[in-house]
């Protein structure tokens, strides 16, 4: 489906990101999310095609890209191959996500966003409490809207806070770039290993389960090497794909600061969204500290003043999620009524 057509069926649509957080810069991008509704035909259609903003044919380029980057000549020719393969599709009930090229901007169909509201995704639980930049606004919107409260449960303690560790463990991978980067491409050589692993990947955690009598002497060694090995290539890599995708300006704020300062504002952010919500019931887009994450933002803070941060929600979070009068769960029947009932108001029909 394309993003033409899912602008013409879409129900909500606001400007998010920074702008909606009130942390932008001057320079800050325009990012616009939204809700559509998919027309009936394509809860029938069996094989649907994701939008090249995003999906399978996108997949398929960058893997090509890497294989090629790999010396795997034969496994980007595969790749490349299947990202042409425009008409195939993907086997799938669900639209799901559609996204304008070269934008920006992705719109989820409405089933997909009520799954994620109900999951308490961090990225599309706010759109149910934004409150200003709205672009799109519709009576199917005002109504969901309406019932926002059946989706907000104590839920949130886990999903805001892991989406906050994700963004730490990102800040301590890229600090670990800045402050000892790989120095070369891993040798198989260096871990005493042949040019070609003699051992299938497939049987190597059986091998270090059995006991030493079992297998050969060495073995056990050797399976461990490879370990090492695979894991040092893997960290090459990231490494290699981290210094190319990044964007300069990006790459010279992790250099003036030591680590990057867009991630820790995130991470306070999603912390402090949390205990909002599990203390108050209200997710706070548009932010009440938004001075403060811009401070973050222009690397005024420590990087140890962020680790205190991180170290010491899960205990702050835990406290309050005991509290909480929030519902364990969301209303599970009241979501798939209310989704019924816009189905029946959107296509004209009685389910």
């Amino acid at each position: 489906m394309t993003y033409e057509e899912a602008i013409r069926r879409c129900i909500f649509r606001f400007v998010a990101g920074s702008h909606a957080y009130g942390t932008n810069r001057p320079e800050s991008d325009f990012d616009r999310r939204g809700v559509f509704i998919a027309p009936l035909c394509k809860a029938f259609e069996l094989f649907q095609t994701r939008f090249v903003g995003q999906g399978c044919i996108a997949d398929n380029l960058k893997a090509a890209m890497k294989s090629i980057d790999n010396s795997q000549p034969e496994a980007a020719k595969e790749q490349i191959k299947a990202a042409m393969q425009t008409d195939q599709g993907d086997l799938s009930m669900s639209v799901g996500t559609v996204t304008r090229p070269g934008q920006d901007e992705e719109l989820q169909e409405l089933r997909k966003f009520l799954k994620l509201a109900t999951d308490s995704n961090p990225n599309i639980i706010e759109f149910l409490y934004v409150d200003r930049l709205i672009e799109v606004s519709t009576p199917e919107w005002a109504e969901i809207k309406k019932n926002r409260h059946m989706f907000l449960s104590k839920k949130a303690r886990f999903t805001f806070s892991g989406y906050a560790i994700a963004q730490l463990k990102r800040i301590k991978i890229h600090r670990g770039y800045l402050l000892h980067p790989p120095g070369q491409k891993p040798d198989r050589r260096d871990y005493n290993l042949p040019m070609d692993s003699k051992i299938q990947k497939k049987h190597r955690n059986a091998m270090l389960s059995l006991p030493d009598e079992m297998v050969g002497p060495g073995i056990k060694d050797e399976v461990s090497r490879e370990r090492a090995y695979e894991d040092a290539m893997t960290n090459w890599q990231a490494y290699q794909d981290w210094e190319k995708e990044r964007n300069p300006a990006r790459k010279a704020m992790e250099a003036k600061y030591g680590y990057d300062v867009k991630h820790a504002m995130h991470l306070v952010r999603l912390v402090r969204m949390a205990k909002e919500i599990l203390r108050d019931g209200e997710v706070n887009v548009y932010r009440p500290d938004r001075d403060e994450l811009i401070q973050i933002r222009n690397g005024e803070w420590p990087f140890e003043k962020i680790l205190d941060v991180a170290d010491n929600a899960d205990q702050e979070l835990e406290e309050l999620y005991d509290k909480s009068t929030l519902r364990d769960k969301p209303d599970h029947k009241g979501i798939s009524d209310l989704y019924m009932d816009l189905c029946e108001q959107a296509y004209g029909i009685k389910l």
